[in-house]
């Protein structure tokens, strides 16, 4: 089955989610991806990297969706 990369709309068979934006992408749109956790493996697309929150958020290893409060 194949999908359909939402950052470049090119035909995919493997992809990965971005933990920020939520979107399929492939692997040539990821930018960086690290392990957050033992468990939680973290994922930016290039979109995200040009997000100054985001991109803090990926280098101090927490994901997108946490339950922290916001400050």
């Amino acid at each position: 089955m194949t999908h359909m990369c939402d950052r470049c709309k090119r035909e995919i068979y493997k992809y990965t989610k971005c933990s920020y934006c939520k979107r399929v992408i492939c692997f040539d749109c990821v930018k960086s991806s690290q392990k957050g956790t033992r468990t939680q493996k973290l994922v930016i697309c290039k979109d995200c990297w040009s997000n100054m929150k985001r991109r803090k958020a990926y280098r101090s290893k927490r994901s997108g969706t946490s339950t922290e409060p916001k400050a």
